[in-house]
């Protein structure tokens, strides 16, 4: 929504567009979600988990702690 509100200049934060609007409503949702970092730790943690052992497997785990 950011681009075409750049894309439409002016007119783009005017109330004659849509765009305000939705620009406001996604905002909003964003901060009803929850913070972005929490989300990507919580995908992290699910890939982690699900990582089946192969090539790859030593770089998705976890390091012991010492």
């Amino acid at each position: 929504c950011d681009r075409a509100m750049q894309v439409f200049g002016a007119m783009g934060i005017s109330p004659d567009t849509p765009l305000a609007d939705s620009w406001t409503l996604g905002r909003a949702l964003r901060f009803a979600d929850g913070p972005d970092e929490v989300h990507l730790q919580a995908i992290a943690r699910m890939e982690i988990k699900d990582a089946r052992p192969g090539s790859s497997a030593p770089y998705l785990t976890v390091p012991p702690r010492a």
